[in-house]
């Protein structure tokens, strides 16, 4: 059991969703920022927070901050996250891009 995971000898019940409210690239915690978002964009569903986001997509496209990922990405395509599950949002919009064909 991690460190993280214990409280005075006991281990505290993590939810599915716990560690997706880190933002991978600086590593900021909604737990410390209560008013941060998290955007994603549809080409590699990667999440990140918006401050992250500005920061490094302000001078045009750039690579995925993300380890081993190397998409190519632009500011414009970023949106907020509409469902919790990543994968529920990759799915939807799949079945949106199969729809309009």
């Amino acid at each position: 059991m991690s460190r993280a995971a214990q409280q005075n000898g006991r281990a505290i019940a993590r939810g599915p969703g716990d560690e997706d409210e880190i933002c991978p690239v600086c590593k900021s915690s909604r737990y410390l920022n209560p008013n941060m978002r998290f955007l994603v964009n549809p080409e590699c569903y990667h999440k990140m927070c918006e401050s992250c986001v500005d920061r490094i997509f302000s001078q045009g496209p750039a690579p995925c901050p993300v380890a081993g990922c190397g998409r190519t990405l632009r500011k414009a395509r970023f949106r907020t996250q509409t469902f919790g599950d990543i994968k529920v949002e990759r799915e939807v919009d799949i079945r949106r891009r199969v729809a309009s064909v």
